[in-house]
This record gives structure tokens, sequence and C-alpha cells, in this order.
């Protein structure tokens, strides 16, 4: 290989990582401005790629015209900087457009998904359209003689796609963590100026003599059976994708590493297996390797659900971490997306003898045309009418056909017919069978109630010993009944009592309803329920009515069906109280519901001496991430205060940060609400009906430690560190933070507030508090002696009725070791 051609794959690598740069922050974006959904996503990702097409599709055909195509390139790519230069401005406009466009159409689902992918497709399709074009014009400077067009244009494939493997990696999983969001996106422009200069410097004197190029009668265009084909490569490889994430939930709890380690294995897949291809010119007969590739493929996805199935124990306990999480992508996922990136670079070699840029635009285009297809369809087609199993084994059927109808010959089909009519036979006549595989995980003593599939996962409510749950993807359990439904309820009765008379109230992540049910009690006048997961709206309501209060047929209640961040940036209403319930600190998005921008935009859409309240799953906490909180929170409203929920010590502790819109309620005006809610009579729990226990869930003013959280960064878009300190989060870090810093930071509150400190009076309370979760801390660790030393202390401070009813979903004191 000449140097010149080793330098322009090295300009095809770089492109390669300018491109999945520039698609990851762009997804980061999108992702902001419409939410974190399914059809964000999508849109997204049909936005990019059909830019992609069109380039690749136009460009070809500059391609096979121009005699300078490296000089095309680079005013190519330069063009691509410069548009993207100008995205962020566009979202920048796009922010008072598309709150005004939520308040005309959150109500009309399909009107609103369909603006979302326009405003998306107005966005990236100039600079992907230009991205598009970079390997055509690549491919006619590299291939010097159209008959090499397999071997030449596969090798220039596969690293154009390894390139983009590792821009996909550093964009996705590091240089956000590492430099932050901007300075990814100028990293990503830098490296296509640096691409466009180095292809301009090697194209000078030397022109395409049309070496490459056909006889005169060949129109350029590839032939259309092998179009098709191309098409399909495409959307079997884009459904497997998304196909792919969905199956890894049932293995790990998604973090925000599933997306970019999945795309990763895949374009790694992908570029390997177009060297493969490349290499297998003039040794195997392409159309024989893509029959096969087409047909064990095929047999590879009818396997794939018992694989995922069987796999299931080695995400057990782990947040889908970027080790075990990669290795069990390549498991999983490598073998099929290894032998279906074959097929494309095999269309290449059948494509040989006609003029390269357009053959390879003409090809690329309907390949990316068909990944379009493909991640739409698995989306909201296939998991929504045929669940993930069946979803998977109707792309293996859809291979199998592809194979039947590519063979040559009589003899041919007869051999792949035969080879995908076995591989059905094992896997449909056994128990591993997609038909009969079960989707959700069951513990002895469960009873699968109900379920529901679709683009956000698996939804299940399941009958166990402790009551009802609801789970999402085998590894998310939601809020449900059972023993620990007080504390949930209490979670819900705290913030509303801290407001003098809540009219207009929001739930974000409203769950099951447990939480957001306690509203139905209190003198709301609307109550919004707000859940990224439609399957949890109609099921919390059909199977939880009588744990929540029915709050979700409550003719007060609105049911929002999008990504709480997305609403409360873009709804227009204000609210007296609203109320983030818990999210798991790894799983997907959840950063942006801790950044700097999110709880500013609460803060907006709080009326006048409205209150925030956001409580944390401490059990799930580092102390990395709860500082980052905390900091962040405290940024926005620095008059927060901290409550708990409960007293429990090492088991299920919630804590919810409160900040007001102006100043905190009086203690009179507090306590007022609470003997109200006492004297209606519908709530028996003695922590949110008399003042004297209330005041025990107190812990004290954030400001308290105002100093120490000062010196932590905090959590923006610009720099997103909670998503990647979430991510990382393990089991030894949770213990220690329940152990050590979550009981240290929760005592200096109250004994470092301020004499001016809200409900600064009260914090003789929150110190019992703290008291009764230090003994039962105490009764954990076994040290029996000191737990009865501090109840004994607690009894001649603490009202009768705090000790005397044994209650588990207070406390551990009361639960069996």
């Amino acid at each position: 290989m000449s140097p010149r051609a080793r330098s322009l794959l090295a300009v095809a690598f770089v492109s390669g990582v300018a491109a999945l740069l520039y698609q990851a922050v762009w997804l980061r974006w999108f992702q902001r401005l419409f939410g974190s959904t399914a059809y964000a996503a999508s849109a997204t990702l049909a936005a990019f790629f059909a830019g992609l097409a069109i380039g690749a599709a136009l460009f070809g055909r500059v391609a096979g015209r121009t005699r300078r195509p490296l000089a095309v390139y680079a005013a190519v790519e330069c063009g691509a900087a410069l548009l993207a230069l100008a995205v962020p401005l566009v979202f920048r406009l796009y922010d008072p457009i598309y709150a005004s466009l939520y308040e005309t159409l959150a109500g009309r689902r399909d009107v609103f998904v369909a603006t979302k992918f326009a405003l998306a497709f107005a966005v990236m399709l100039p600079p992907a359209l230009l991205l598009g074009g970079t390997l055509p014009l690549l491919a006619t400077a590299y291939v010097a003689d159209a008959r090499q067009l397999g071997r030449a244009g596969g090798r220039l494939y596969a690293v154009n796609t390894l390139g983009a493997a590792f821009g996909s990696a550093a964009g996705v999983l590091l240089l956000p963590d590492w430099i932050g969001v901007p300075a990814t996106y100028a990293l990503a422009i830098a490296f296509s100026l640096l691409a466009a200069a180095a292809a301009y410097a090697l194209g000078r004197g030397h022109d395409v003599a049309h070496a490459a190029a056909a006889p005169a009668h060949d129109d350029g265009r590839a032939p259309r059976d092998l179009l098709a084909v191309a098409f399909a490569s495409g959307f079997g490889t884009l459904a497997l994708e998304v196909l792919l994430i969905q199956a890894l939930a049932q293995v790990f709890d998604h973090s925000v590493y599933s997306y970019g380690i999945v795309l990763v294995v895949v374009l790694l897949a992908l570029a390997a297996g177009a060297w493969i291809a490349a290499a297998s010119q003039g040794r195997v007969a392409p159309a024989r390797l893509l029959g096969a590739a087409l047909a064990v493929e095929a047999a590879l996805l009818f396997a794939l659900p018992a694989a995922t199935w069987a796999m299931r124990d080695f995400g057990a306990g782990s947040q889908g971490r970027l080790d075990n999480g990669f290795v069990a992508a390549l498991l999983l996922g490598g073998p099929p997306l290894l032998v279906g990136a074959l097929v494309l670079p095999l269309t290449f070699q059948l494509a040989a003898g006609g003029r390269v840029g357009p053959r390879v635009g003409g090809l690329l285009a309907a390949n990316t045309l068909g990944g379009i297809a493909g991640s739409v369809a698995a989306s909201f087609v296939l998991l929504d009418g045929l669940g993930l199993w069946r979803s998977l084994a109707a792309v293996g059927a859809a291979y199998g056909i592809a194979a039947l109808v590519a063979a040559g010959s009589v003899r041919e089909r007869a051999g792949r017919a035969a080879l995908v009519a076995a591989a059905a036979a094992i896997v449909f006549a056994t128990a591993w069978s997609p038909a009969r595989l079960p989707v959700v995980e069951l513990e002895a003593g469960d009873r699968l109630v109900a379920k529901a599939e679709g683009a956000n996962g698996v939804v299940s409510v399941i009958d166990g010993t402790f009551g009802r749950r609801m789970k999402l993807n085998n590894h998310y359990t939601l809020e449900g009944a059972g023993r620990l439904l007080a504390a949930k309820q209490r979670a819900g009765h705290v913030p509303l009592l801290l407001h003098p008379d809540p009219k207009r109230v929001a739930f974000v992540g409203s769950s099951t309803g447990s939480t957001a049910g306690a509203a139905a009690l209190h003198p709301a006048e609307r109550i919004d329920l707000v859940e990224i997961v439609p399957e949890v709206h109609a099921l919390a309501a059909q199977w939880f009515a009588d744990t929540n209060h029915a709050v979700h047929r409550d003719p007060r209640a609105r049911i929002v069906v999008e990504d709480g961040r997305n609403h409360l940036r873009a709804t227009s209403a204000r609210y007296d109280v609203v109320v983030a319930d818990l999210f798991s600190p790894w799983n997907p998005g959840v950063g942006s519901l801790y950044t700097r921008e999110h709880f500013e935009a609460v803060r907006e859409r709080l009326a006048p001496g409205g209150l925030f309240c956001q409580w944390l799953p401490a059990y799930q906490q580092s102390a990395d991430t709860f500082r980052t909180i905390a900091a962040t929170f405290l940024a926005v409203f620095p008059n927060a205060v901290v409550f708990r929920a409960d007293f429990y010590a090492r088991t299920t502790p919630r804590v919810g940060l409160v900040g007001f819109r102006d100043a905190a309620p009086s203690v009179e005006q507090v306590e007022a609400r609470v003997r109200a809610l006492a004297a209606a009579g519908a709530v028996d729990d003695f922590w949110v009906t008399d003042p004297r226990g209330f005041w025990m869930l107190y812990v004290g003013p954030l400001a308290a430690r105002a100093a120490d959280l000062a010196a932590v960064p905090l959590n923006t878009d610009a720099r997103p560190r909670f998503d990647f300190l979430g991510a990382r989060v393990s089991r030894a870090a949770r213990q220690d933070f329940l152990r050590r810093t979550w009981p240290a930071f929760a005592e200096s509150l109250a004994a470092g507030a301020a004499p001016d400190a809200p409900f600064a009076s009260r914090l003789d309370a929150a110190r019992d508090g703290a008291a009764l979760v230090r003994a039962a801390a105490l009764r954990i660790e076994g040290r029996d002696l000191e737990m009865q030393s501090e109840i004994g202390k607690l009894r001649s401070r603490v009202p009768p009725e705090a000790l005397a009813k044994p209650d588990p979903s207070v406390s551990e004191l009361w639960m069996s070791r």
C-alpha cells in the first residue's frame, strides 16, 4: 500500500471520528430540547441518517464527474464544520418556538411527535447531508481500479467505520465527562477541518483520470437488486441495534453507558465485517458468501432471545458498568452484528466495474435509508406489536427470506432454506422458543399480574412476598404497595404540608402513584402526573388504584406522558408544589434532572410562595453523587431545607431537598396544615398528622453546609458530571454513604444552622429524628445495649406515639432481623 493510500485511510478514519462526535452531541442537545424519550431519540437519529443518505446519493454522483474529488471532499468537510457551528444558534432559536408548540400540541401525541421529527430534520439535515457525501468522494480518490471496489472500497469503509466507533466511544462515553459538551463539539469541528486540510493537500497534483470509471454506457447506478440488499442490510442492522439495547436491559439496569456501548459494538462489528469482506475478494465468491451470511444471520437472531435469557444472571446486581456492559454487548450482539456486517461490503464487490463514486454513494444511501426504517420500525412497530423476543425472531425471519431471494440457483436456495429451517426448528421446538420464553423474571413466590412492552422497555406488575410492585426491564423496581407503602405516601404528604395552600401540584416521575396519591387528600385543584413511560400510567391506573387513592382517575388529575424536565421547561403552568420522585442515579437521562438548568426551570414554573421537593434514594447514592446534587440544588435554591420520609438507617432511606421560590413558610403555617390533615381523618400516620412527629422528619437547612458545598463542581448541561458519577456508583460506595457520609452530613445541618434559618425553632425535633436513625443503625450492627441507651434518651424527649407503635415503614427498629 502506497503512503498516499495510507494517508487517505487516515483521512477516512478522522472523518469517521468527527461524524460520530457530531452525532453524540446533537443527540444530547435534542434530548435536552425534546426530552429523553424514545421518540426524541428516533427523531434525532432519523434526521441524521436521512442527511447521510441524501448526501451519499448526491455527492456520489458528483464524485463520478469531478476530476478533483479530494478538493470537493475538503470543501464538503469544511462546509459541514461551518454548518455545525450554526447548529447551537438554531437550538437557541428553537427554545421559545418549542415551548409554544408544547402548549399547543402536547395533547395531540401523534402530531407532536411528527413536529419533533420536522424540527430535528430542519436542524440536522444540512450538516448531515454534507457528512454523508464524504465517503463517496474519498472512495473515488482511493479506489484506483473499479474492479477492486470490493477490496479497496471495503477497506476504506472499514477504516471510516472504525473511526466512527472511536468517535462514538469518545463522544458518548468519555469526553463529556472529561472536557464537557462544548469542548467535545469543538473537537469534532477541529477533526473535520483537519481531515479537510489533509485531503486538500493530498489532492494537489493528483487529478482523477477516471481510471475507476465505467464504460461510457454505464449510468453510474448500482443494480437494483444490490440496492435492495443494501437497504435490507441497513434495516436489519439498525433494528438489531434497537432490539439489542432492549435485550441488554434485561441483563443490566440501564445506565448512561448503555446506548454508547451498543453503538460502539455495532460500529466495531461493521468495521470488522467490512475488513473481512474486503479480504475475502478473490477467495470466496461474493454471491455465495452473501447468501451464507444472510442465512447464518437468521439462525443467530432466532437464538438471540434464548442467549439473552440465559445470560441474565451475568448482570445481577449490576448497573451496566462500562466493563461488564461492553463484555455482555460483545457476547450477545457481537456474532449477529459481525455476520450482518458482511452484507453491505459484499454488495461493493458485486457492484464492481461501474463508476466508483455513484455506486458507493447509491449503496450507502440505500443502506442508510434502510437503517432509518429499521430503527423506527423496531422502536414503534415491532416492540409495540410483537414484544422483544418475537421482534428478534421476526428480524431473523426477514434475513432468512432475504437469503432465499438472493439465491442464484435452485440448489443454493434449497441449501439455505434447509439451514434456516433447521435453526428455526431447533429453537422454536424447545422451551427456548421466542414464543414461549418469558420476558419477565420472577422471584420465588412471585406472580405476574400484567405486563406491557413498548419502545421504553418491558413494564410488569408483580404480586410478591412484600405486596404488589411494578418493574421496568427486570431491574428497575418502581413504587408499589407492600410494607413500605406508608413511607411512599409520606413522601407525598411532606412537601404538600410545607405549602400553606397547595392548589396546583405536579408529580414528576409519578410511577404507580403511591406518592402522588397523597395529593388526593389535600385541597389541590389540579394534580399533574408526569411520567415518561406511557405503559406505567396505564398499569398504575389499572392495578394500583387501591393504594394510590385512584389518583389517575381523579377528576383533578391530568395525565402527562412526557419527560419531566421537558414538561417543566416548556409548560406555561405555574405550580404551588412540584414533587420529583426517586430516580436511580445510574439510569439514562436522570442526570439531566439534577442539572442547574433544570432546577432553574422548575423555579421558573413555581407560583409565588411555591416550593420544589426533590426526593433522593439515599440507598443508591455515593458521597460524590449526593454532594453534586446538593451543591447544584443549593446554587438555585439558597433557602433549601432537607427532610426525611422515614428513619431508616441502611435499607431504603429517602431524603428530600426542598427549595422555596420565596421565603419558607412559618412554623405556625406548617403546623396548621398538619392539624388540618389530621382533622380530615383520612390519614393514619403519626408523622404527618402530629406536628411533633412531623418536625422529627426535618433534617435542617442545606445552607449549613454552604461553605463545604461551594467547592463541589455543579452539574450542568455543559458539564454533565452526574451522568458519569451516577453510572459509576458501586455497592461499596452506596454502603459507605449510608454508614458514614449521610449520617454525618445530616447531623451537621442541625448543628450548623444559623439562628434565622428556616424552621430554626424546631431543630431540637430534627436532632431527635437523627437520634432515631442512630438507634436503627445500632440495632442493625447488633449493638443492642447502645441502641437501648439511645432509645431511653429519646423516650424522655419525644411524644410517646413516636415509639409506641412498631412500624416497619418508619425504621429498621421494628423490622425482624
